[in-house]
């Protein structure tokens, strides 16, 4: 995308930027035998660190509305997603999407998670054309993995639309709302109860999962969403001499060198593409 940099998010979740109000939570408008693990490493949550606005790489001298900020926070109830601008707050969208695309090139954005909302800001650019620099920097993507919110991803700065994805936990209930002084989009979503996760191996807990999910939407270790594969791995990868054995969609038998056998069961434990777990081995 053109010029675009990246995001700049705060470092903890009580950060608020200068006059930022405290909204209460939204209404919701939606609904044991194992083997050593692999040396596999599963990207750790990670935040940006906070970057203060209108210092001098965010001063532009030609009039209009720019992007300067991103922010994030987790309170008690919902978590929070902020987008910060000098000038005048542009036009914006904020709806639900199946997936979000890139602008303009069309290409899937990776967004962990298994519910997506696109913003899209009108009028408004991450760059300042005299003299040409960036408004904002930071990372292109940002991955607080809070109890909701999880990722935020810019996806275009064409033409005068800015566009950025957002991946949620689950489909639950979102509030967009404008603050002055200065001006921002301000984007709460509810928490979403998801009950305990389910596997029992490798990856034991929602955020580790999220941060898996999103490594393997970006290429990393695409055996993870073979159920097969990833039984092998348990059993001590392949060349080991265990003997692996299909009994349906998600159940193994294995036979390891020492003769014993383990039954193997499994999940994908989300609605979408990613990473196969395992449940229970008996």
């Amino acid at each position: 995308m053109a010029g675009l940099i990246g995001l700049a998010g705060c470092g903890s979740a009580s950060a608020r930027s200068p006059g930022e109000a405290h909204s209460p939570a939204p209404a919701t408008t939606a609904p044991s035998a194992t083997s050593p693990a692999p040396s596999t490493a599963t990207p750790k949550p990670t935040v940006a660190p906070s970057v203060q606005p209108g210092g001098p790489a965010q001063v532009c001298s030609q009039a209009g509305t720019y992007l300067t900020a991103v922010r994030t926070g987790e309170h008690s109830g919902y978590d929070r997603v902020v987008f910060q601008f000098s000038g005048t707050l542009p036009g914006y969208t904020v709806e639900r999407v199946q997936a979000v695309y890139s602008d303009p090139k069309g290409t899937p954005v990776p967004l962990a998670g298994q519910s997506y909302l696109r913003v899209v800001f009108r009028g408004t650019s991450a760059v300042c054309p005299q003299p040409l620099h960036q408004t904002y920097t930071g990372p292109t993507v940002l991955t607080p993995y809070y109890p909701q919110l999880l990722t935020i991803s810019a996806a275009g700065d064409f033409e005068g639309v800015l566009s950025f994805g957002i991946g949620l936990a689950a489909q639950g209930g979102y509030h967009a709302f404008t603050l002055t002084s200065p001006d921002r989009l301000v984007i709460d979503v509810s928490h979403v109860a998801l009950g305990k996760f389910p596997g029992i191996w490798d990856i034991t807990s929602w955020p580790q999962y999220w941060a898996t999910q999103y490594s393997w939407l970006n290429g990393h270790q695409p055996w993870l969403s073979s159920p097969s594969f990833v039984v092998q791995v348990w059993a001590g990868g392949y060349g080991s001499g265990s003997v692996v054995r299909q009994v349906s969609a998600n159940t193994f038998k294995v036979t390891k060198p020492d003769g014993k056998t383990f039954t193997v069961t499994g999940v994908r434990p989300v609605g979408v593409p990613g990473p196969w777990v395992i449940t229970k081995i008996a």
